[in-house]
């Protein structure tokens, strides 16, 4: 059932990289491909969100899963200076130069797709394409706060950001409010448990400054991207970067426009909603997640080629 463990077998490996003055841990496979993915996880996960899915993009792409600034086995720097999405685009950024890569596809879901958003803004020329998965533009999803839906779904947004009262409601609770979070979608706990994911989650949740970084992520998206998007001359602009939007029909999205929200800030915009899937997208339907991703790669590189 953890087979995705066996890297060897695999064809992957963990890597680490000193990048943008911190040290980002990442797995890696299929160098022998042209094309890159680099694929960004949520809160709260690691790369091991994308463990159904990364094998398929294997056997066609030059494949890099990132542990975020604050994530998993990377490095959990105290505050919340340097959580802003622009600086963990950054990451994303350097790392590239580091490995020399020119341009690549960005796959994110939940936080990571902030920071490919971000990426897509800040560095255009050097991403064909972004698949964003269950999530709208965050200056939207803060001026909804107010009705009742967007409470129930969003509630550790306004939660997380309370300053230091988190942190005493967690510590010495990572595995309570872990297993929480992932009840939001129906069996999934009982998954992650049966193919060990949940161990692993539980094994870097649990890490020196883990949680403290998590939470430090959502501070700075109030108090540095919030009002960055809404500066006039963010809030006119739209990324030309091609986005491919999926979407759990029970996560939450459920019942939203998506397509056109996002039209709102983007120029080519595509996307579904995924039947019988919650927030966590990436575990809960990879083959629908691969089924879908793999012709938009196909032809932004395609694009890209011509």
């Amino acid at each position: 059932m953890d087979a995705w463990k066996d890297f060897r077998a695999c064809g992957l490996k963990h890597c680490h990289a000193k990048v943008n003055n911190i040290q980002l841990h990442f797995v890696e496979g299929g160098e022998h491909h042209t094309e890159t993915v680099i694929l960004l996880h949520g809160f709260p996960q690691s790369w091991v969100i994308w463990r159904y899915v990364i094998f398929d993009l294997l056997k066609r792409y030059h494949v890099i899963a990132v542990d975020l600034r604050g994530y998993g086995d990377s490095d959990k720097p105290e505050g919340m200076a340097g959580y802003d999405k622009a600086n963990m685009a950054r990451d994303i950024y350097v790392l590239m130069k580091h490995l020399q890569l020119a341009k690549v596809a960005l796959v994110g879901h939940d936080r990571g797709a902030r920071v490919a958003r971000r990426f897509a803004l800040d560095y255009p020329d050097h991403v064909v394409g972004l698949g964003l998965i269950d999530i709208l533009p965050l200056e939207y999803v803060y001026d909804h706060l107010s009705t009742s839906e967007a409470a129930k779904k969003y509630w550790h947004w306004v939660f997380q950001i309370v300053p230091e009262l988190p942190e005493e409601l967690i510590a010495g609770r990572e595995e309570s409010y872990l297993s929480f979070l992932f009840r939001r979608a129906p069996h999934l706990l009982e998954r992650l448990k049966a193919d060990g994911a949940w161990d692993e989650y539980v094994r870097i949740w649990k890490q020196p400054g883990s949680y403290q970084a998590a939470l430090n992520d959502y501070r700075a998206t109030h108090e540095i991207d919030l009002p960055r998007y809404r500066m006039e001359k963010e809030a006119n602009r739209k990324m030309d970067t091609p986005c491919l939007l999926l979407w759990g029909k029970d996560g939450n999205l459920a019942e939203q426009p998506v397509l056109d929200i996002w039209n709102q800030v983007a120029t080519t915009v595509t996307g579904r909603e995924i039947a019988n899937c919650g927030h966590y997208v990436p575990e809960e339907q990879p083959a629908v997640v691969v089924r879908e991703i793999m012709p938009f790669l196909d032809t932004v590189f395609k694009t890209r080629e011509t």
